[in-house]
């Protein structure tokens, strides 16, 4: 059984890999669009809730674009971006060059065996990406582990509406337009089919906050943003 469920989660790992890796030319394009520039909003709310200081080391796991990288390089002094996806971590560092942003360096890394040693970091974030990780439990655990003693792990991910008149309104949009749009730009349709599955499949925020505390994390909390469309969740490293 845990040679099967090994399997499954190197061919998932492989598949979100080369999806990310298709988009990675429009996906900050798309981000915009399809938040309708909300998740700009929704990353300072990860990392003011990461409790930063002008000395931090924080790890941006899952860098992606490194939009939450550049945000907190802003805030403090030295930032490590790691991602699994060579293609989108290179438009990482582009961004960050033409930013100017010196402070930032970047590692391929996957989420469930980082690179790093023992109480590296003085915060760990990520964005958006706890949906498509191999095993929620081995991601947040190693996220854990790399964190110093009292720092902070905070998630941020997209989450189902907690207010009932959005769900049908937000089922339409994520089912039928988001497909739609996602595939009209990028020229991949079946990765943003794909994104509204991987939200519809993700447990709900009581769920993730128990990860977290069998991650050895305490004062887990999470707090829902614009309706439940995005969720932060955090826990300190005792």
């Amino acid at each position: 059984m845990q040679r099967v469920e090994q399997a499954l989660a190197r061919s998932k790992e492989a598949m979100v890999r080369d999806m990310f890796a298709q988009i990675a030319p429009t996906y900050d394009l798309l981000n915009t669009l399809l938040s309708f520039n909300i998740h700009h909003g929704w990353r300072r709310a990860a990392l003011s809730d990461a409790c930063l200081t002008p000395e931090a080391r924080v790890l941006d796991l899952a860098t992606g674009t490194a939009d939450l990288a550049i945000g907190a390089a802003r805030q403090c002094a030295q930032v490590v971006g790691a991602d699994f996806c060579a293609p989108i971590l290179r438009l990482g560092q582009a961004k960050t060059r033409r930013q100017r942003q010196t402070s930032i360096t970047f590692a391929l890394a996957s989420a469930d065996h980082l690179p790093f040693a023992d109480n590296s970091f003085d915060a760990v974030v990520m964005g958006f990406a706890l949906r498509n990780v191999p095993s929620t439990q081995r991601a947040l655990a190693e996220m854990a582990r790399v964190t110093k003693p009292g720092g902070w792990v905070v998630n941020l991910d997209l989450t189902r509406p907690v207010r009932p008149w959005l769900r049908p309104l937000y089922r339409f949009y994520q089912d039928l337009l988001m497909p739609f749009v996602g595939g009209l730009i990028s020229g991949r349709r079946e990765a943003y089919t794909y994104l509204p599955k991987s939200i519809q499949g993700f447990p709900p925020p009581e769920e993730i906050a128990e990860v977290f505390r069998a991650a050895g994390l305490a004062e887990v909390s999470f707090r829902p943003l614009s309706g439940g469309l995005a969720t932060i969740h955090r826990g300190r490293k005792p």
